[in-house]
């Protein structure tokens, strides 16, 4: 059967190092005095849920063989990944997490003076990986809902457009595309353009209630690939195990001619593998993290705060004090959080959900910070 999508072309881009505004992550020391173990570590978007029992055992028995080389090819991973997405197994490719998988793309597709379009505030490596391939960011501001300006991204696109990063539910404001809005985009794009389609959160945002939008990505012309992880919802970030659905099989290969061999260890394919077979595990994660994050906002709000609202896990908002100081006070507290990085959002804070014992210490320092 041929490709729905065409071949596209993948210029080679020139290396050039240059940083991104607010990656990697920083925070100011101020918890000095504070037991490390102490600290409320909400500043990455990780879960402070365990991962699957089964998926522990997994890696357990995996580590006895650690000897040996993991599958370069991820077989009986990428086999499982198949069934629970319906993309079939040779456009399936892993990566050391999604950030592996972002640097690739933005090496396959950006050359000097190429356009990355992206909303904004959103992913802060979408502009590291802009810069280190000498292409130009070209940033479209959410909407009020948190999530990617659909229209105002059409109207942003010129013939320099070369990559497209569309992230939903959207890091950090939390705002959820549907699939109609994702399709209009790929629609409006041209094939000379490659569409990424960034769902770190796509279970989270499939347990709000969203859709999947890979069945009718299959019909649009554009080259496009999903980028999807374990870190999130499974509870695996340590295990650093992304993935990509492509759209074709060229878009595929691509990834496959320029990644390194053995990217993902054997204890990581298996603890994913296993995770990944434990759905109900996932599921209780997933609806914990909902508890959390709506006693977050309603505590933001309750201080005066204004947040999205958000469907990941993390919560953003905008604070009636600058969120420089905000962050600091709170980590003289011992409790970390992070604030957006981009134009027009000095005053916003995003906070990762924790546990409900994080939540309660978040808040009560939070109303200290805010007076």
């Amino acid at each position: 059967m041929a490709d729905a999508n065409p071949s596209p072309t993948f210029p080679k881009a020139p290396i050039r190092a240059m940083p991104a505004p607010g990656w990697p992550p920083t925070q100011r020391d101020s918890t000095s005095g504070i037991d490390p173990a102490q600290i409320r570590r909400m500043n990455l978007n990780e879960s402070p849920f365990p991962p699957s029992p089964r998926a522990i055992a997994a890696m357990q028995e995996a580590a006895t063989r650690v000897n040996y080389y993991p599958d370069p090819r991820w077989r009986d991973l990428t086999e499982a990944l198949s069934a629970h997405t319906g993309i079939a197994q040779n456009r399936i490719v892993l990566g050391n997490g999604s950030d592996e998988l972002i640097v690739q793309i933005a090496r396959l597709a950006v050359s000097e003076g190429d356009e990355v379009l992206v909303p904004t505030p959103s992913f802060p490596s979408y502009g590291k990986v802009t810069a280190i391939n000498g292409g130009r960011l070209v940033t479209v501001p959410v909407r009020q809902d948190g999530a990617a300006d659909i229209d105002g991204m059409l109207e942003a696109v010129t013939d320099r457009t070369r990559l497209v990063f569309l992230c939903t539910p959207n890091n950090p404001t939390g705002g959820l595309l549907s699939t109609e809005e994702v399709v209009r985009l790929a629609r409006g794009l041209p094939t000379s353009t490659v569409l990424v389609v960034d769902e770190a959160y796509y279970e989270y945002g499939r347990h709000a209630g969203g859709q999947d939008h890979l069945a009718a990505l299959a019909d649009v012309q554009v080259p496009w690939v999903s980028f999807r992880t374990f870190s999130k919802a499974y509870g695996l970030a340590g295990l650093r195990v992304g993935y990509a659905l492509c759209g074709s099989d060229a878009m595929a290969e691509a990834f496959q001619k320029i990644r390194s061999v053995f990217n993902v260890s054997r204890i990581a394919q298996a603890g994913a593998l296993a995770a990944l077979a434990d759905q109900e595990h996932s599921r209780s994660i997933l609806e914990r993290t909902r508890i959390e994050r709506e006693r977050i906002a309603a505590g933001l709000a309750r201080l005066g705060c204004e947040a999205f609202p958000s469907v990941g896990n993390f919560v953003s908002a905008k604070c009636p004090k600058p969120a420089g100081d905000v962050c600091a006070g709170l980590e003289a507290r011992g409790v970390m959080i992070s604030r957006l990085h981009a134009p027009g959002y000095d005053d916003y804070i995003r906070i990762t959900t924790g546990n409900a014992d994080d939540t309660d210490a978040l808040l009560a320092a939070l109303e200290e910070v805010l007076g």
